[in-house]
């Protein structure tokens, strides 16, 4: 008996947590505590995109007054998931997707990280484990991710629509969001730095241009952000819109809108993406940025070593053949090695450099090339990183962080400090990693990352400036 009223009066002794709670303009929001950093999730930043608002410039999102269970994310947004990131998570898709995540270590005026995904503007979602915020929210930042269409629910430039670049529209407007509420989460909506891969890295860049999102963020990052071709222009991008639409039976915007999901995904060729519209997009990124017309913000940019492993083994040839009198500029063992490290430098590295020349006499410009191989690509005999492979150093390891070898886990800090460190003061660089030179044209600038990491004078630029000249077709 008196076990039982010992064990009794431990309980009532012992303190109860209560869940995490904060205030936005659409109501209050619980959320949950795990290890000194809150995380609130699938938070819906603009109303629905179904019935009538589908196609449409995001509208206003749902007020309430009650508490929102904010500790689930939200479906991600409609797609083909057939390969990569997205389909090894087997998400649950909906229409209704536009939800977003915060991270969030608690105090005032905390830089605020806000992550783009990538996936080709046609896959993606922000709960991909990948890209947990709790790694990063622990090096003093607010980190948030969301969810934007893809796809052609969010490009799509038919004339019967005012708009055609969705999936951009849905990003701006989570970056309103931020600005209005970031502050209740204890960031500072004027210290904002946007950062994505591959697709969100191209995002970054045509934010940096755009009218429509101009003071929105403060910094800048962009990864892999490669430019395969020239924008379309929308009216260029009728035809295959009207395609589309033919593919539906689907006459003006009302049938459009009337179609179910599955049909528009049956009916979607995964060739869309964003346009010149002269509204969200006024011009192609290396256009902007050539004519000075970018945000002239701190500004961090890279690829990785072996990008061009997308290519693939079979379906090499057309570059590697028209292409042979470039071979003297490479060293490789292989047509298909060759091939890669062309495609490489002509549509990911190349571009990239040619942004951040462009950039650095406006504004702070950092430039890498990451190349360290993790314990499982040594063990696998990888030559280079692929296209995405140093999202894992950025975000960290997560629930497998334990298991991670020192050498992998050591790499990983010292990402998380470079970005961390730009979040907050526009320059990587601070107590603990080598040094990052600013990127101004000459002396060493850019920032190699392997084993080794220090800046390379003039990285491969007598190949970015052969392919640059060289045209080459695509498949």
């Amino acid at each position: 008996m008196r076990l039982i009223v010992l064990a009794a009066a431990l309980l009532l002794a012992t303190p109860s947590f209560a869940a995490p709670q904060v205030a936005t303009d659409q109501g209050p929001l619980t959320g949950a505590a795990d290890g000194g950093i809150d995380s609130y999730k699938g938070i819906p930043y603009v109303a629905p995109p179904v019935g009538d608002l589908r196609w449409r410039a995001p509208q206003p999102g749902p007020h309430w007054t009650a508490p929102r269970d904010a500790t689930a994310f939200g479906p991600i947004c409609p797609q083909h998931a057939t390969e990569g990131l997205i389909a090894r998570a087997n998400l649950p898709q909906g229409e209704d997707c536009l939800s977003l995540n915060v991270w969030t270590p608690g105090g005032k005026k905390r830089p605020v990280m806000v992550w783009i995904y990538g996936g080709g503007f046609t896959q993606g979602g922000a709960s991909v484990p990948r890209y947990d915020g709790a790694a990063l929210a622990r090096r003093g930042v607010v980190l948030v991710t969301f969810n934007y269409r893809v796809g052609r629910l969010g490009f799509f430039p038919h004339p019967a629509l005012e708009d055609a670049n969705f999936g951009l529209l849905d990003q701006i407007a989570a970056l309103e969001w931020v600005r209005r509420n970031i502050a209740a989460f204890g960031g500072d909506p004027g210290n904002v730095t946007i950062f994505g891969e591959s697709a969100g890295g191209v995002s970054v860049d045509m934010l940096m241009s755009s009218p429509l999102a101009k003071g929105l963020f403060t910094k800048a990052i962009s990864e892999s952000g490669g430019l395969f071709d020239p924008t379309t222009r929308i009216e260029d991008a009728r035809k295959g819109a009207l395609d589309f639409a033919a593919r539906l039976n689907a006459k003006d915007a009302a049938a459009l809108r009337a179609a179910s999901v599955d049909a528009v995904l049956k009916a979607d060729d995964d060739d869309d993406g964003p346009v010149i519209d002269g509204k969200v997009v006024t011009e192609d990124p290396r256009d902007a940025f050539a004519a000075g017309h970018q945000a002239a913000i701190p500004y961090l940019t890279g690829t990785n070593s072996a990008e061009g492993a997308m290519l693939g083994a079979n379906n090499s040839d057309w570059l590697s053949k028209p292409f042979a009198a470039m071979r003297k500029l490479y060293d490789p063992v292989s047509d298909v090695q060759f091939a890669q490290a062309l495609f490489n430098d002509k549509f990911m590295a190349g571009p990239t450099d040619q942004l951040a020349r462009a950039a650095a006499p406006r504004q702070p410009t950092y430039v890498y090339r990451f190349g360290f191989l993790n314990a499982r690509a040594r063990q696998r005999g990888d030559t280079g990183v692929p296209h995405g492979g140093e999202m894992v150093f950025v975000f960290g390891f997560g629930a497998l962080a334990a298991f991670a070898p020192p050498q992998d886990t050591a790499m990983s800090e010292m990402m998380q400090l470079y970005w961390t460190n730009f979040a907050k003061t526009g320059d990587p660089n601070g107590a603990g990693v080598p040094l990052w030179p600013r990127f101004e044209g000459a002396g060493p600038q850019t920032l190699v990352i392997e084993d080794k990491v220090a800046p390379v004078a003039d990285f491969r630029k007598e190949e970015f400036d052969a392919v640059s000249r060289a045209r080459i077709p695509r498949p």
